[in-house]
């Protein structure tokens, strides 16, 4: 496929990314240096260590009232990788493709990013008793359940006793709350059957998806300033509108928008191409094909509140489109609205009911 992010919406997390990087400027580099650093097993086992002297109440710093500035992401040296097999490899991989709740947190990074993530990963034995994460303390790594039962608890008030609220087996996670949001624990967790954790550090957990949004809405941005009707916009306003995109990958065959439909959004190509079919007399014919990127379709039923007057599907190995909503285009700046509204008097208007022979495949059909 001509992409390769897991093909769901963007997650609510993003947003919550965008506001823990609010201070820094979306021009920030993704660091690469340094991905060797932790290569060997002598520093891995010592990185265990450290973890083993946490877990006994020796925490490190508060950090639950930090922020991350964009002086923390420059001196970043980039994510460790500590060595695993390839099957390790691939039961964190399967989990971040395969559990929503990482998908929620690591759903919008490429295939290469996501392998960062699972190079950054070691993991910790941990025996029947210990206990892995104490309410009310500063937050400090994010795990996957390799093998093992672990219970969670939570102590509502401080006169009453902890109660077991959940059970985390292989595959499952936690601890991301206290590290997206810079707050205490909210939970204790003690393991009950011994096993291993898959752990991620604070600092990793999120430079890598602070820096992967940055660059991400750094490359919205310059993709957006090549499409001629938003040409005009300065920097100020692709950055807006770069943060009001969704990306969304469709196979070839799948459909996009649907004639007939309602206009909710319009649609920028991305990556592949995609073709728009109209319905009627002569049944199905093909009226447009979309193989330029920053070609855009649906914004027609979106601007004059009609149904959709066609569908468009992925073709070929299928397409990446960004996906901008009906409120996002009354709300974004630069008047896009109006941009839109401008250039729909440009396109022929296509009948459901023309014959194939006059479909002349140009304008926009939706």
């Amino acid at each position: 496929k001509p992409h390769s992010r897991y093909p769901l919406p963007r997650p609510e997390a993003w947003w919550v990314l965008r506001a823990m990087a609010a201070d820094i400027e979306a021009t920030s580099p993704l660091f690469e240096s340094g991905m060797d650093g932790f290569s060997d097993d002598e520093e891995e086992t010592d990185k265990v260590a450290k973890f083993t002297e946490g877990v006994g109440g020796q925490r490190r710093g508060s950090v639950s009232a930090a922020s991350v500035t964009r002086e923390m992401v420059a001196d970043w040296p980039g994510p460790p990788n500590y060595p695993k097999g390839v099957e390790e490899a691939h039961r964190i991989k399967a989990c971040i493709a395969e559990k929503p709740a990482l998908q929620v947190l690591f759903g919008h990074l490429s295939e290469a990013e996501v392998d960062k993530v699972v190079g950054a990963f070691f993991l910790r034995h941990v025996e029947a008793g210990e206990v892995v994460i104490t309410q009310g303390t500063d937050g400090d790594y994010f795990y996957i359940v390799d093998s093992g039962v672990y219970d969670i608890f939570v102590q509502r008030s401080p006169a009453e006793e902890s109660q077991r609220v959940m059970v985390a087996a292989e595959g499952m996670s936690f601890g991301e709350l206290a590290l997206m949001y810079n707050v205490p624990r909210a939970a204790s967790v003690r393991c009950a059957d011994g096993g291993g954790l898959w752990c991620l550090e604070r600092e990793d957990f999120q430079m890598m998806l602070i820096t992967a949004e940055n660059s991400k809405h750094a490359e919205y941005g310059s993709f957006l300033a090549q499409i001629e009707i938003l040409s005009s916009l300065n920097r100020f306003e692709l950055g807006k509108m770069s943060d009001l995109l969704a990306e969304e990958l469709f196979d070839g065959d799948e459909e996009i928008v649907t004639q007939g439909d309602e206009g909710d959004a319009v649609f920028f190509l991305y990556e592949g191409a995609c073709k728009a079919y109209i319905t009627g007399e002569f049944g199905e014919v093909e009226v447009r094909h979309y193989c330029m990127h920053g070609e855009y379709f649906g914004e027609i039923a979106l601007i004059n509140n009609e149904p959709r007057r066609a569908t468009v599907r992925a073709c070929g190995d299928g397409c990446v489109v960004l996906r901008l909503k009906r409120e996002d285009v009354d709300l974004s700046v630069g008047n896009i609205r109006e941009r839109l509204r401008a250039n729909i008097e440009m396109y022929p208007q296509y009948q459901a009911d023309t014959a194939p022979a006059t479909m002349a495949v140009s304008g926009d059909v939706n």
